[in-house]
C-alpha cells in the first residue's frame, strides 16, 4: 500500500511533465517532448545562475584550501532555495489535501499517510536544492579533482542537507496548522507567517552579496568564524571533502533532528486534519439578506476565494505586498534613491522615465491571479455552472478580481515614481496609461491561458496555483513581454524618441489586449460553460 500511495503522491506532484491537464490525459509524441524540454530549459537557466556563484568562490576557497568554506556556503544556499521552493507547499500539502478525509477512511495508518505527504515535500525540496548544488559539486570536481571518496561525501552530504530542508518545511508548515487549528483566520495567520519567512529571507539574500566579497577576500578569517560560532556548518563543510568523522556527525545530528521532527508530527497528525477548532460557532439569527447584481456577487466570490487561501494569496498576490513597500521605499529614500539612479542614467530623463515604466510593469506581472482561477473551481466547477449566470459572467469577475488587486497598489508606485521623477505632462499621462493596459494584458493573458490548459482534477489547490504550466506561462511570459519591448527599443532608438515608443507599445498591448478580451467573453466563455 506505501508503494501505491507514494507512487501516486509522485506522479500528482510532477504531472505537469507527463499530463495534459486540459484533456485529463498523458501527453505523447511532441507534446511530451516540448513539456518536458520547457522544464529543462527552464530548470537549466536557474542553474547557469548558480553555476556562476560557485564559479566566483570556488576557485579562490580551494586554492586557499579551505574547500569545506565552499561548501558551507552553497549549502546554505542550497538549503534557503530548498526551503523556499517547499515551504509554501507543506501546509497546504500535509494538511489541506482534498483526500485527507478519504484515506482515514481507509484501513491505513496515519503514519503512513503522513509519510508519503512528506515524501511529496521532500521531493519539491530536493528539486530546488539541486538546482544549486548540481553546479556547485560540477565546479568543485573540476577545480579540485577530488578522489572516489571526496566524491562520494560530498554527494551524501547533498542529500542529507535535503533532509535539513524537510525539517525546516515540516515544521513551519506544522506551527501554521497548530496556529489555524485554534485561530477564526486562518488564511491571514498563515499568509503573516509565510511573509515574516519571506522577509527574513530577502534580507539574508541582500545582506550575501557583501558577506561573500568578504570571504573571497578573507577566507581563513571566515573559516575560524565558521569554526567557532557555526560547527555543524564547519563539520558539514569537512564532511563534504571528505572528513568521515564530520560525515558521521553532520549525518547523525540531521537524522536524528528528523527523527524528533516526525514523532511530533506523527503524533498531532490525525488531530490536526481531523479538527476545525478556528471555525466560529454560529448561531442563526433572521436578517435582512443584502441584494447585490450578479456581477457584484460574483466578485465577492473571487475575493472569497482569493482571501481564503493563503496558497492563491502569496503566490499570485505577492506582487500587492511588494508594490507597496517599493512605493514607501521611493518615499522614504527618495534623496538616496535619486542620486542612484542619475549616476546610473546621467542626462537622460526620458530613457530613466521608459525603464520607469518597464520596472512597474515588471512588479505588476508577479500578480497572476487569473492564470489559475479556472482550474481553482476544481470539481466544484458543476456549482458555478448551475447557477443562472453566463460563462461571461463568470470570467468577467475573474478579470476583475485581478485588475482590482494590481491597479491599486500599481496606482500607487506610479505616483510614487512620479513625484520623485518629475516627468514631463507627456510621460506623466503615458506611463500610468501604458501600466494600466499592461495590466489589463496580464489579466487577460493569464485567463486565456488557463481556459485553454486548465486542471480540474487536482487534490491539493497548490498544483493549479504552482504547478501548472499556465501559470508558468504567464508568469514568465509577462517578463519576456517587457524583455522583448526592450530589446525592440534598442533597436528602434536612433528612429523613435521613448514617449513616442511607450506610446505605440501601449497601443499595441492595448490591441492584443482587446483580442483576447473578445475571445474570452465569447470561445472562452463557451468553452468554460462546457468544461
Amino acid at each position: 500500500m506505501t508503494r501505491i500511495l507514494f507512487k501516486k503522491q509522485m506522479m500528482e506532484l510532477f504531472s505537469f511533465f507527463w499530463l495534459d491537464k486540459k484533456k485529463n490525459k498523458k501527453r505523447t509524441g511532441i507534446s511530451l517532448v516540448f513539456s518536458i524540454l520547457l522544464y529543462l530549459a527552464l530548470f537549466g537557466v536557474m542553474a547557469l545562475v548558480f553555476y556562476i556563484l560557485a564559479d566566483m568562490l570556488c576557485e579562490p576557497l580551494v586554492m586557499a584550501e579551505v574547500g569545506w568554506l565552499y561548501f558551507a556556503m552553497t549549502g546554505l544556499v542550497g538549503v534557503a532555495l530548498g526551503a523556499f521552493g517547499s515551504i509554501f507547499n507543506t501546509y497546504a500539502g500535509l494538511y489541506l489535501a482534498k483526500d485527507n478525509s478519504f484515506l482515514l477512511a481507509m484501513p491505513i495508518p496515519p503514519s503512513r499517510i503522513l509519510t508519503v505527504r512528506l515524501s511529496g515535500v521532500y521531493a519539491m525540496g530536493l528539486l530546488y536544492e539541486l538546482l544549486v548544488m548540481i553546479p556547485v559539486l560540477i565546479k568543485y570536481f573540476m577545480i579540485a579533482k577530488p578522489g572516489v571518496l571526496t566524491i562520494v561525501s560530498a554527494i551524501w552530504v547533498t542529500f542529507v542537507l535535503s533532509v535539513f530542508v524537510l525539517i525546516l518545511s515540516a515544521v513551519l508548515g506544522w506551527v501554521v496548522a497548530l496556529i489555524s487549528a485554534k485561530t477564526k483566520h486562518k488564511s491571514l495567520i498563515t499568509v503573516a507567517l509565510s511573509l515574516v519567512f519571506i522577509c527574513g529571507y530577502y534580507y539574508l539574500y541582500g545582506m550575501a552579496a557583501g558577506m561573500l566579497q568578504d570571504i573571497v577576500m578573507n577566507p581563513q578569517d571566515a573559516g575560524n568564524f565558521l569554526k567557532g560560532s557555526f560547527s555543524p556548518l564547519y563539520h558539514m563543510g569537512l564532511a563534504a571533502e571528505g572528513n568521515m568523522m564530520s560525515l558521521l556527525f553532520f549525518t547523525v545530528v540531521v537524522f536524528v533532528m528528523f527523527g524528533i521532527v516526525y514523532l511530533i508530527l506523527a503524533k498531532s497528525y490525525t488531530k490536526i486534519i481531523t479538527t476545525n477548532k478556528g471555525e466560529a460557532k454560529v448561531q442563526y439569527k433572521e436578517q435582512r439578506a443584502e441584494v447585490r447584481s450578479v456581477g457584484n456577487a460574483l466578485l465577492g466570490k473571487e475575493f472569497r476565494r482569493f482571501l481564503g487561501s493563503p496558497n492563491y494569496m502569496l503566490n499570485c498576490g505577492l506582487g500587492i505586498l511588494i508594490m507597496i513597500v517599493a512605493a514607501a521605499a521611493l518615499l522614504i529614500k527618495a534623496d538616496a534613491v535619486m542620486s542612484v539612479l542619475l549616476l546610473m542614467f546621467p542626462g537622460s530623463k526620458d530613457m530613466l522615465l521608459l525603464i520607469a515604466a518597464a520596472a512597474i510593469c515588471l512588479l505588476a506581472s508577479m500578480n497572476d491571479m487569473t492564470a489559475p482561477s479556472v482550474s481553482l473551481e476544481g470539481k466544484n466547477l458543476w456549482i458555478v455552472q448551475a447557477f443562472p449566470v453566463s460563462g461571461r459572467q463568470v470570467l468577467m469577475a475573474k478579470l476583475k478580481l485581478q485588475l482590482i488587486l494590481t491597479l491599486t497598489p500599481a496606482a500607487l508606485l506610479t505616483a510614487s515614481v512620479e513625484l520623485l521623477l518629475k516627468p514631463s505632462p507627456t510621460f506623466a499621462f503615458l506611463i500610468p496609461l501604458a501600466v494600466a493596459v499592461f495590466i489589463l494584458f496580464m489579466a487577460a493573458f493569464g485567463l486565456f491561458m488557463n481556459l485553454k490548459m486548465p486542471n480540474l482534477t487536482w487534490t491539493s489547490e497548490i498544483v493549479p496555483i504552482k504547478q501548472s504550466v499556465s501559470v508558468m506561462i504567464v508568469l514568465f511570459g509577462g517578463w519576456a513581454v517587457i524583455v522583448a519591448f526592450g530589446g525592440a527599443y534598442y533597436l528602434l532608438m536612433n528612429i523613435l524618441s521613448p514617449a513616442v515608443y511607450l506610446l505605440l507599445s501601449t497601443l499595441l498591448l492595448l490591441a492584443v489586449s482587446a483580442v483576447l478580451l473578445g475571445w474570452i467573453r465569447n470561445k472562452g466563455a463557451r468553452i468554460f460553460e462546457t468544461l
